[in-house]
């Protein structure tokens, strides 16, 4: 099987030095491609600014920006992929203008913000067929409230994995989440290299199964 998984950050620059980004680490998303080397599927990475080795057996295209991820993912979904895992935490806003240089210090400024594409979105407009496993990210919300946000993005994913971000996993070496489809399981506390194989078995029994 041919995936393709997304991981890391964006960074969304102000200027030519500073840029608007999240805490994501993409140890998630490189725990993700290396279960998925170890069944034996051709892997290709998508991956923002992180600062962790790369993985013997996948191919990686490195990025920067959220519309930079967005563009290469989709160009490379167009090589044909039996699945999309977007683990990536790409960022939610963007400046509506970048200034070229460096911005003076010592004053005051607005910084006017525009929501980013969705990736998902147009995975699943432009691939109808392709199979597609989100993350969806939220903050101190109750497990009901988790399920019930990851279930909004179902018309564009066939799979959710959803955590809370107030429970200290970004760059974290652990996470907790629910994977949510037809069932929900939840995935206590636990490693990100457990939580990884835990997700490949449920899209395997409940997505390709």
């Amino acid at each position: 099987m041919r995936v393709l998984i997304t991981a890391g950050p964006t960074r969304e620059f102000i200027d030519d030095i500073r840029f608007i980004t999240n805490m994501s680490s993409g140890i998630m998303g490189l725990a993700l491609a290396k279960e998925a080397v170890i069944r034996e599927h051709d892997v290709t990475l998508v991956i923002g600014p992180t600062f962790l080795a790369p993985i013997y057996g996948v191919a990686v295209i490195p990025v920067v920006s959220s519309d930079e991820m967005t563009d290469r993912t989709l160009e490379e979904l167009s090589k044909g992929y039996d699945l999309l895992v977007s683990a990536a935490a790409i960022g939610d806003y963007t400046p509506v203008r970048k200034v070229n240089g460096k911005i003076r210090s010592a004053m005051e400024m607005t910084i006017r913000l525009k929501p980013t594409r969705k990736l998902i979105r147009e995975a699943r407009n432009r691939y109808p067929k392709l199979k597609i496993v989100a993350f969806k990210a939220e903050y101190d919300k109750t497990p009901k409230e988790l399920v019930a946000a990851a279930r909004c993005l179902m018309p564009y994913a066939d799979l959710v994995v959803a955590n809370d971000v107030s429970r200290d996993v970004f760059g974290s070496e652990e996470t907790e989440a629910y994977i949510v489809g037809d069932e929900v399981e939840h995935i206590g506390r636990t490693s990100k290299t457990k939580a990884a194989s835990r997700i490949f078995d449920f899209i395997e029994s409940n997505l390709l199964g």
